[in-house]
């Protein structure tokens, strides 16, 4: 079995557990409800929940930040959300790498600052990207795997990146689930999280910093 039938049965797969996952998903009360009537392995399963949404974001992170913070407390659930999204992110990178980057570095010119990332200008884009909520985190997964770029090169971009992202995602989800007792405190977190990350997505759009012909990280 070649790399590339064994990356695209793991991405067929990936995605018909998404689908059938999608109903629970949807709703953080039963995905809450799903992962605790496992026992013991629930850690395992919301490893992997976490891992398929790192490569089909069908729903926003925070909501499983937020369940995770519950189910685990704030230490317990920042880590669990931190391992699963680092492990998705290095399965998103390693399908990419090996389905499609023969093809598309040819076609990199088109992309503008994703082409940057595509040449090879990688470790501040993926940083960067991980700080944009926005910006969905598959999307900086499977772009980083069709770059140049190497892969410590990236899981660390990754970690620097999602810590304080998933430290957010992970506040706004809890105080969500307990609006009524911490609406100020949601209020906070929101506007913190506007200023911060929006700082960060206007440099993005505006920033012509990226060089041409940039170096392998």
């Amino acid at each position: 079995m070649n790399k590339k039938y064994f990356s695209g049965l793991t991405l067929v797969v990936s995605l018909t557990f998404v689908i059938l996952l999608y109903p629970v998903l949807q709703h953080p009360f039963a995905l809450h409800t799903f992962v605790t009537q496992w026992g013991p392995i629930s850690i395992f399963l919301d490893l992997f929940i976490i891992m398929l949404l790192m490569l089909f974001p069908v729903v926003p992170f925070v909501l499983v930040a937020g369940v995770n913070t519950l189910l685990y407390g704030w230490i317990g659930g920042f880590l669990l959300s931190l391992s699963g999204s680092l492990l998705g992110a290095s399965l998103g990178f390693w399908l990419a790498r090996t389905l499609g980057q023969t093809w598309a570095q040819p076609k990199v010119a088109k992309l503008g600052k994703w082409g940057a990332l595509l040449r090879g200008n990688s470790f501040t884009v993926v940083f960067l990207s991980r700080l944009i909520p926005i910006l969905p985190s598959a999307a900086v997964n499977y772009a980083a795997g069709l770059s140049l770029m190497t892969f410590p090169s990236f899981l660390l971009a990754s970690l620097v990146g999602k810590i304080p992202m998933i430290v957010w995602e992970s506040w706004v989800g809890h105080d969500l689930w307990h609006i009524s007792h911490h609406p100020g405190r949601l209020l906070l977190a929101l506007a913190i999280g506007v200023l911060l990350f929006g700082s960060v997505g206007s440099y993005w759009y505006f920033s012509k910093k990226f060089p041409k012909n940039p170096r392998l990280i």
